[in-house]
This record gives structure tokens, C-alpha cells and sequence, in this order.
């Protein structure tokens, strides 16, 4: 890449960041600067404030050491991973570009990219013992499968990189790591991930209209949006409008509208609750996933079933979100946030995205599930392992990208181009800092979230349908931590 002649502007992408001011990004050494004057256009700073992260580093000279990611990407013009060769006034793009100049030259490295929607190279590569390139970016449904035949390097043990640490996904440590391997998670590293939050799209005409007597944004943001709030809500909204008694996403009123027989949804509604599909066992050997032991579990399921309705398409899937949601003929949405810079980026009518709601207000916090189908989780091939530099410098790149890439294309674009009311900034730091996946919810094992799109879509029952899944789900899951065992 041409890049030393855009040192300037990547100077001044820097000091634009500085502006932004992240003040909870990290540890307690970081430093929130402000932007007072034509001096902050050279490193003043935003080296200030860079220095708190890659500081614990210390210094390192990498000798030219060429370090290429892989951009597995199936829709690059929307997860938007790597930057071109030049700035070019895009956010995105001149934010990751001015990160990879400063790490070039700290580091004295050399990053580069190549993009190709092909995961076959990564076991072509590992196969081969070859050291093409030292990450993948693609989406988790894809990595899933790479990391338990072997191809993905064990994330906790490469040298340097603090897995724990707010900089890559503390919550994925906690619910994807497994006898001390994770081999894939989430990062700045590639800004797609702010658009893979699930959550809730509110019609704010349609709210007007209703003229409820609260105010739902202040209900989120005291902690008091709950399930039976939604419901409150909804009561009685649904409407069979030309009387064919079924639901369709053509002519229909709902007060919840959501994709048919998803279990994306599903699991949006019943994590945002607090259940668990899932938990790792105290010593981190073992996997269980049993719902009907799970006392809470039962009971949200049980109450949660009066909000799944069928509603037919005939065309496309998504509309629900391209016709229901916007001809207001729907009070809610329940999709991802990626919604907002694709289905509705026309909407006539402004809407308000929340998260979804609290099983009740003594839940600690929100939860957002973490859609699985995006192109932007991190994983590193079987061919890095142990080796200290790529360590390093993929440390570096995380550490870096959440204390500067993050303010630009997070605050600079995901909060103000994507979203509708500027309220809508507090509400996607609660979606980014309650994320939330674990391996049942990914893995499906025995099938169990198909299961549950029966009991929650179409009225199956729960005890007897769970029994039967169970089996297969304990048999799936001893399996499955064979194959996840690092390698010796």
C-alpha cells in the first residue's frame, strides 16, 4: 500500500478520534484529551490517549515482519473490514487505514489484506503448513466448524494476547472459551460487529400515535424495559385486516413483527431475558445445556410463547422489515441492528432502536444477543500458534482499534448515519456492552434451538419436546468437546 504520503491526514484522523474522547475504553490508565487547537493535528493527542493501551506492550521492533488478514468476506460493502490503499474521506475506511500506518510504523511491520469469500483456503493453507496470512475475519457460523477440525489456533494461548480484556469480548471469554481455548470472538478489529447486536426497531409514529403515557427510551435507559412492558404494549394490537384468518406481511396490522420460524428471534427474546442456552462448568472442562433444569428458563418460555405469531411472505423473508415495519403497519421489529443500514434505510417514518427488553426490572442488565451471520469475527490459523510476533501484533491491533477505530466508525457512523433519533446513542452502548452468545445458542447441539422455534412459533409443548431433544443434545455436546480439545 501507497501509504506514507497520507501520513497527514491520518494525523489528522487521529486527532479527530482524540475529539471523540472515549473515556471508558480500557484500563485505568487511560487519558481523555480533548482536541484544543492546531496542535492536536500531530500526535499530541491522540498519542496522549494511545499510549494508555499499547503502552503495556512496551516496544518491540518487528523487523519488517509482514502480517496479512484474511478478509473472508460474503458482503464486504457492508461489513466494512479493511481499508482501500489511500484515504479517501470515508470514516470507516481512513479510520482502519490510519491504524495500520501507525502500527507500521511503531512497529516497523508490515499489514496487508486480501478479500475473497472462500473458506476453503484457510484448511488448504493449514493443510499445507504454509504461512500465507495470520488472521481470518469472517462470519462465526463459518469459523464454528474450522475451529473444532483443527484449523484455528487457540486464541488463549498465543503469546501476548489477554483474551479477558475489554479490547477483544469479555463476555465471549466467559461463554466460548472452553478447557482454556477459544479459537475464535468479537473485536474493533473489524468494525462489521457493531451491526451485529439483535434488537428491537420501534415505530416512533406509531408510538406517537397510540399516545402512551411513558416514556419508553427513559424506561430502558432506568432499567425498567421489561417483557411484560412489551406486552402492555401490544395487547390487543394485532389485526386480521382482510379477514382471512391469517397473518400476512402484506396486509396485517402487528404490534410485534419478526421474521417467521427464526430462531434468531427466538433467541433474541429469550437471551434478552436472562436464559442461558448454555454454561461452561466451573472448571472449564465441560459443557451443559439442559433447559428444563433451569427453572428460569421454563418459566420464560412458558410466558413468552403469547408473542411468536406465524406470518406468511410470499415474495422475500425480510418483508417483515421491507413492507410490514415500514408501511407502519407494525408498533415493533425484532432483527439485528444491521437493519438499520440495509431494510431500512428508506423508511419514510423515524423509529427508535431499543434492546430486548428485560425478563423484569430486577435483571442486572440488558443482553443483546450477538447475531452469528456477519463477517466480522476474529480467528487466527493453526500456523501462528505460538508464534510471538503474530501474538503481538494482533494484541496490538485489538488494544489499538478499541481505543481509536472504535470512537470514529462507532460514534462517527453507526451513531449518527444509522440511526433515526439521536437518543439512539445511549441505546447502542447498551446493545454493544451487553453482547451475548454461548455455545448452544451457536452450535445448535440436538437441534435444540429448532426445537424451540416448534414451542414458541407453532404451540408445541415444551416438556415433551425438550425430552426429546435431549438425548441428542448431551450426545452433540460430548462430541463437540472432543473435538474442541486443544491440540498438545
Amino acid at each position: 500500500m501507497k501509504r506514507i504520503p497520507y501520513l497527514l491526514l491520518a494525523c489528522l484522523t487521529l486527532a479527530a478520534v482524540a475529539s471523540c474522547g472515549d473515556s471508558n475504553t480500557s484500563d485505568d490508565k487511560t487519558v481523555n484529551t480533548q482536541n484544543t487547537g492546531t496542535s492536536s493535528m500531530t500526535d499530541n493527542a491522540a498519542e496522549t490517549e494511545e499510549v494508555s493501551l499499547l503502552e503495556g506492550l512496551g516496544d518491540r521492533d518487528l523487523g519488517g515482519m509482514v502480517y496479512t488478514i484474511f478478509d473472508c468476506n460474503s458482503h464486504p460493502d457492508l461489513q466494512i473490514n479493511m481499508p482501500g490503499d489511500e484515504m479517501n474521506g470515508d470514516v470507516v475506511n481512513d479510520a482502519l487505514l490510519a491504524r495500520d500506518i501507525h502500527l507500521e510504523e511503531k512497529y516497523n511491520c508490515d499489514i496487508q489484506y486480501f478479500q475473497e469469500n472462500a473458506i476453503g483456503k484457510l484448511k488448504s493453507m493449514v493443510t499445507a503448513g504454509d504461512d500465507e496470512w495470520q488472521m481470518i475475519i469472517a462470519e462465526m457460523t463459518v469459523l464454528n466448524g474450522q475451529a473444532t477440525s483443527g484449523m484455528l489456533a487457540n486464541m488463549c494461548a498465543m503469546p501476548h494476547m489477554e483474551m479477558d480484556k475489554q479490547w477483544w469480548n469479555p463476555l465471549l471469554y466467559d461463554t466460548m472459551r472452553l478447557h482454556d481455548a477459544m479459537y475464535f470472538t468479537s473485536s474493533d478489529i473489524a468494525p462489521g460487529i457493531y451491526q451485529m447486536p439483535t434488537c428491537l426497531f420501534l415505530n416512533l409514529k406509531l408510538y406517537k400515535d397510540y399516545d402512551y403515557d411513558f416514556d419508553i427510551y427513559q424506561s430502558v435507559i432506568d432499567g425498567t424495559w421489561t417483557t411484560e412492558q412489551l406486552r402492555t404494549m401490544i395487547h390487543g394490537m394485532d389485526s386480521d385486516l382482510n379477514g382471512d384468518n391469517k397473518f400476512t406481511v402484506y396486509d396485517d396490522f402487528l404490534g410485534l413483527a419478526m421474521h417467521p420460524d427464526s430462531s434468531e428471534a427466538v433467541l433474541t427474546m429469550l437471551i434478552g431475558q436472562g436464559v442461558k442456552m448454555s454454561t461452561v462448568t466451573e472448571d472449564g472442562e465441560s459443557i451443559e445445556s439442559n433447559l428444563l433444569r433451569d427453572e428460569h428458563a421454563v418459566e420464560v418460555i412458558n410466558k413468552t410463547t403469547d408473542l411468536f405469531k406465524k406470518i406468511t411472505y410470499e415474495k422475500d423473508i425480510n418483508d417483515f422489515s421491507n413492507i410490514l415495519f415500514e408501511e407502519n403497519r407494525a408498533l415493533f421489529m425484532v432483527h439485528k441492528l444491521e437493519s438499520a443500514a440495509t431494510h431500512l434505510r428508506d423508511m419514510e417514518e423515524d423509529y427508535l432502536i431499543l434492546p430486548a427488553p428485560k425478563w423484569d426490572e430486577k435483571q442486572d442488565a440488558y443482553y443483546s444477543y450477538l447475531s452469528p451471520y456477519g463477517s466480522c469475527f476474529i480467528g487466527l490459523p493453526q500456523t501462528v500458534s505460538g508464534n510471538e510476533n503474530y501474538g503481538f501484533l494482533t494484541e496490538a491491533l485489538a488494544r489499538y482499534s478499541h481505543q481509536h477505530v472504535r470512537p470514529i466508525a462507532y460514534e462517527l457512523v453507526y451513531k449518527q448515519k444509522d440511526s433515526r433519533d439521536p437518543r439512539t446513542v445511549d441505546i447502542l452502548d447498551i446493545l454493544m456492552n451487553g453482547l451475548y452468545i454461548d455455545f448452544e445458542s451457536l452450535y445448535d447441539f440436538g437441534t435444540l434451538n429448532s426445537s424451540l422455534v416448534q414451542v414458541l412459533y407453532n404451540n408445541k409443548p415444551l416438556v415433551s419436546t425438550i425430552e426429546k431433544r435431549q438425548a441428542a443434545v448431551d450426545k452433540a455436546i460430548a462430541k463437540f468437546i472432543e473435538n474442541w480439545t486443544p491440540a498438545e
